[in-house]
């Protein structure tokens, strides 16, 4: 889901439509006159959202009902995102495993507890929908964390025996008429990372081979699911990629699609999904260096650079150092900058990575207005995030490969263009 921001101005009693293009049902969240509202939405419904002075909406319209239930539920700090925090609190500082459990148990059961309180005032076609959503939720929740706890913040959980698969299968897999929905679509690529976990890593090299990614995707995706869900999974993963890790990216993977449909909506969405398109001006920055020097953009101008993107708390980013490092060293007295930019950290915890992984690169810091500004303008929705830049500060490839991956190679290629 994208997250548009509109800044307008309503005259009292006037009205402005929004419309949203959705395919399948799903919930939306959307903040209003600094309210927010989490709205669900099917195909062709249409509703209508009435603010008052009190602070109080009053909703009208196809899915009125369903609408008003969820405004309740956010007064009541039962909302999706105030559930969520309570789940991320858990997954965070709860080390004792049962006891995380238990917790994301509970907050599955306050949710189908309230279902069942408000369902008077509910369609029944709804409630025994949002039953099976939520089931779905659970599950990808928990997946998710105990993932989570274990790559990033190292927590040993101790699993029950067959817990996973217990977990997993607690859920039908094949589901139509989830497609599209976004906790059912997180629940098939956490269940694809566990049946794949030892066969690759995004942003991993494959057994050694020089295949995108997106060739064994599809080859993986292919043997997990099956007709319409199949298709739309796997054009779930390739946008996600897309946002990511656009090297990975084979248009041979477009012959996987069994759907015409899907398939031309992917070809569409590749060449729609780029934010920072070749030949843009490189985004301008004005930050500091490890010596408290201000540094801008402008500076590197003559140079092909390339900027990585990291912060203290991503392990893929620490991963990528060393092989920063030795660019560094490759193109030293050559017209090569390689940049790296802190964003989400402190400034001491930032001089402390300098220090601790002996970073030779152009080191820069991004505060919090800054590391705003620069996930936008270069479109950071993860990190490690790299841009390739020539020498005329013009972008080469956004989301590019990283140092790990052969970058190097297209910094080759610029430095014999540049000297043509």
């Amino acid at each position: 889901m994208e997250v548009a921001i509109v800044d307008t101005l309503v005259n009292p009693k006037a009205g402005i439509d929004i419309d949203l293009k959705n395919h399948s049902m799903d919930y939306i969240h959307l903040a209003i006159n600094q309210q927010s509202v989490d709205l669900f939405l099917i195909p062709s419904s249409l509703d209508t959202l009435t603010f008052l002075e009190n602070d109080s909406i009053v909703f009208s319209g196809d899915l009125s009902p369903i609408n008003s239930f969820l405004f309740q539920n956010a007064k009541e700090k039962l909302s999706f995102s105030q559930l969520n925090h309570v789940t991320a609190m858990a997954t965070h500082g709860e080390k004792d495993f049962n006891r995380f459990n238990e917790i994301n148990d509970s907050v599955l059961i306050i949710q189908l507890n309230n279902l069942e309180l408000k369902a008077p005032q509910l369609p029944s076609w709804y409630i025994d929908l949002e039953k099976e959503r939520l089931h779905y939720s659970a599950v990808a929740n928990k997946l998710n964390s105990i993932s989570y706890r274990k790559h990033m913040l190292n927590f040993e959980d101790d699993l029950p025996p067959d817990f996973l698969e217990d977990l997993v299968n607690s859920v039908p897999l094949d589901n139509e008429k989830f497609i599209g929905e976004s906790r059912y679509m997180l629940f098939l690529h956490e269940y694809t990372n566990l049946k794949n976990r030892e066969k690759y890593e995004t942003k991993v090299k494959v057994e050694g081979s020089e295949k995108p990614i997106s060739i064994y995707m599809a080859k993986e995706i292919d043997q997990l699911f099956t007709g319409n869900v199949k298709d739309a999974f796997l054009a779930y993963r390739l946008s996600m990629l897309l946002e990511s890790s656009r090297y990975e990216y084979d248009s041979t993977v477009l012959e996987d699609f069994s759907d015409n449909q899907m398939r031309n909506f992917m070809k569409e969405y590749f060449y729609s999904s780029v934010a920072l398109k070749p030949g843009t001006k490189m985004p301008y920055f004005y930050l500091v260096n490890q010596k408290g020097e201000d540094v801008e953009s402008n500076d590197y101008l003559g140079n092909i650079v390339l900027i990585n993107f990291w912060a203290d708390w991503c392990k893929p980013c620490i991963v990528e150092f060393p092989h920063e490092n030795a660019l560094v060293e490759k193109y030293k007295g050559k017209p090569v900058k390689i940049i790296n930019i802190n964003i989400e950290s402190k400034p001491e915890r930032w001089k402390e990575y300098i220090s601790k992984y002996g970073l030779k690169m152009d080191n820069l810091y991004a505060n919090e207005i800054w590391t705003k500004n620069l996930k936008t303008k270069y479109d950071i929705t993860g990190i490690p995030h790299s841009v390739l830049l020539d020498w005329n500060g013009n972008v080469v490839e956004n989301k590019t490969k990283p140092a790990s991956r052969g970058i190097d190679e297209l910094i080759d290629e610029l430095l014999r263009k540049m000297e043509l």
